[in-house]
């Protein structure tokens, strides 16, 4: 037996099916604006990218910097944390840790990344980077072999002990701390050569600056003084130097740089590196809140 829609059944349908299209028409358009709206973004970097190619006057592009992150950086910062770990675990592990399997592995991985590294071709026209790399592939080497070496030894805090006495944990670290200044000092020529007549360019060299002095340089000026320092300091640590100031930026912020006593970066890098008061991604934490308006290249670790 048939039965005829009603006026308010046929309103129903007609109610979904007008729904229906503008749900459709809404998700293709916004589907369409999302689409435009990366286009441009990307458009916009390739733009970035091509007349820093096309440009005399910029010795780093910033397309180098981004391969020199992926290619380079990024292997040896993958055996930074694992060494880190490691380290941490061989400390408060006790008796119950495999030392020397932690120490084995680390040996493996570090070969592991030199022949991850070694291949990189860096062009000449970019000789901070080249030797950085150098650098990353001697303190690798050195990594391996001091792991190599310091297995059999004592056990936990002992055995970290002697990590941290060692020469060539030493040599390797120096030669890491050399590499990131170099690479922080290519970021700040990329800088120089984009922001002309930028403020800092004779502060980042100083061997210590007033807090006054400090507060004019732009965040990749307070980068390469930072690793520079901790490179005098011979201070191998798990963090950047972009999370070291802006955890200085931070209670400088708040006021607190008086309360604190510190009278120069020097002695606030000290305090600081004693007490632990820097972590891993500090920088990550503070970025939207103090660096927005900086200028900075399209670096994993800045974005």
């Amino acid at each position: 037996m048939n039965k005829k829609l009603s006026k308010f059944d046929i309103l129903l349908v007609l109610g979904f099916i007008f729904t229906l299209i503008v749900g459709v028409g809404a998700f293709f358009f916004g589907l369409q604006t999302g689409k435009e709206q990366i286009d441009a973004k990307y458009k916009a970097v390739l733009a970035e990218l091509t007349d820093e190619r096309n440009s005399e006057n910029i010795s780093y592009h910033q397309q180098q910097l981004v391969s020199f992150y992926h290619t380079v950086l990024l292997p040896f910062r993958e055996f930074q944390d694992t060494w880190f770990r490691h380290m941490e675990t061989i400390e408060t592990g006790g008796s119950t840790t495999d030392a020397d399997a932690l120490l084995k592995e680390l040996g493996r991985l570090a070969r592991e990344k030199t022949n991850e590294i070694k291949p990189m071709t860096i062009p000449e026209a970019s000789p901070l980077l080249q030797d950085a790399q150098k650098n990353y592939l001697k303190s690798l080497t050195l990594f391996a072999e001091a792991a190599d070496r310091l297995q059999s030894g004592p056990d936990g805090k002992a055995l970290a002990e002697t990590v941290r006495q060692d020469g060539y944990v030493a040599e390797a670290s120096g030669y890491a701390l050399e590499a990131q200044a170099q690479y922080y000092e290519a970021i700040w020529k990329w800088h120089e050569a984009n922001d002309p007549g930028i403020a800092g360019t004779e502060l980042v060299g100083k061997p210590n600056l007033t807090f006054d002095e400090w507060r004019t340089l732009p965040l990749n000026g307070k980068n390469v003084f930072l690793a520079n320092a901790l490179q005098s300091l011979g201070t191998f640590v798990p963090f950047y130097p972009q999370d070291m100031a802006a955890r200085i930026d931070d209670l400088d912020a708040a006021g607190r740089i008086g309360e604190l006593q510190w009278t120069d970066l020097r002695s606030a890098m000290s305090t600081m590196l004693r007490t632990g008061a820097i972590r891993s991604g500090d920088y990550i934490h503070s970025k939207e809140k103090l660096y927005r308006d900086e200028t900075l290249p399209q670096l994993p670790f800045f974005h």
